[in-house]
């Protein structure tokens, strides 16, 4: 999620993210009544080392001489703050926060780790407050939504699948694709104006917090109607909700009650100006 920008892969997990979650136990003592391990883990810049080898697209990416455990603990300060603005975490992620109240269904009251490479003290607390932040997150957060994005391509990252989409606006929108092979294509559409097929995904918030692209299509031509930035939706609109079963529409159709024909891309626009008054 700190790297790639999403916390889900497609495939076989990465090279990098094999070798940077390799943290291994080396051994436990005693202090004042807690347990310590000592926990052994390679640091990011030696487990990555391609990927910092680049320049990185939005500064979510860890230090170098931060390991996996370090990352770890900053989701956790994040988790436990309840930021709904957050970057580090999607909904998978948050749901797999709130996995961990089996953790505390024994005799573990609370886990502390290092939120950085050079800490001596551990400040970074897991305990079951966390994991009730982590389940009220995710349930606030809007799921994922279908949509036709157009804007610039500004940015691609090979390593990462990421790529930077720029708005008419002139907003950067983070993208993420489904696979390596879709970035190769993507190269021919730098600097120029596509049409991103696949899903928004939101923060807590409601904000958009990237797109995870399906599909990338030439997008000259295509009306600034579709190069707005997504909204959550996290309840549907009363007209719909409250349609019977049996003369309920879906999509434009529930909105719009039919798809226009004839109607250029000016009289289209004009059409939801007025529909939304």
């Amino acid at each position: 999620m700190a790297v790639e920008g999403t916390s889900t892969t497609v495939g076989a997990p990465p090279m990098w993210l094999r070798r940077a979650s390799d943290v291994r136990v080396l051994g436990f003592s005693e202090k004042h009544g807690n347990t310590l391990l000592k926990l052994a883990a390679p640091r990011l810049g030696e487990a990555a080392e391609e990927l910092y080898a680049q320049n990185t697209l939005w500064e979510t990416r860890p230090s170098e001489e931060d390991t996996a455990v370090n990352v770890f603990a900053r989701v956790m300060l994040e988790v436990r703050k309840g930021d709904p603005e957050s970057a580090l975490y999607d909904r998978q992620l948050l749901r797999r926060f709130s996995h961990l109240h089996s953790l505390f269904s024994h005799d573990v009251l609370s886990v502390r780790l290092p939120s950085t490479s050079g800490e001596s003290e551990p400040s970074a607390l897991l305990d079951e407050q966390v994991v009730r932040n982590a389940t009220q997150l995710s349930d606030r957060t809007p799921p994922p939504a279908q949509i036709r994005l157009t804007g610039k391509l500004d940015m691609i990252r090979y390593s990462t699948r990421s790529f930077g989409l720029l708005t008419d606006e002139g907003t950067e929108i983070r993208g993420v694709l489904d696979s390596q092979e879709q970035t190769d294509s993507l190269k021919t559409f730098l600097g120029q104006r596509i049409l991103v097929l696949g899903k928004a995904v939101f923060r807590p918030s409601g904000s958009l917090l990237r797109i995870d692209a399906s599909g990338i299509e030439p997008g000259e031509g295509q009306p600034s109607l579709f190069s707005k930035i997504p909204v959550a939706r996290s309840v549907r609109p009363q007209l719909v909700r409250n349609k019977g079963i049996e003369t309920q529409k879906r999509g434009v159709a529930a909105f719009f009650g039919a798809w226009p024909g004839e109607e250029t891309d000016e009289d289209f626009d004009a059409m939801v100006r007025e529909l939304r008054g």
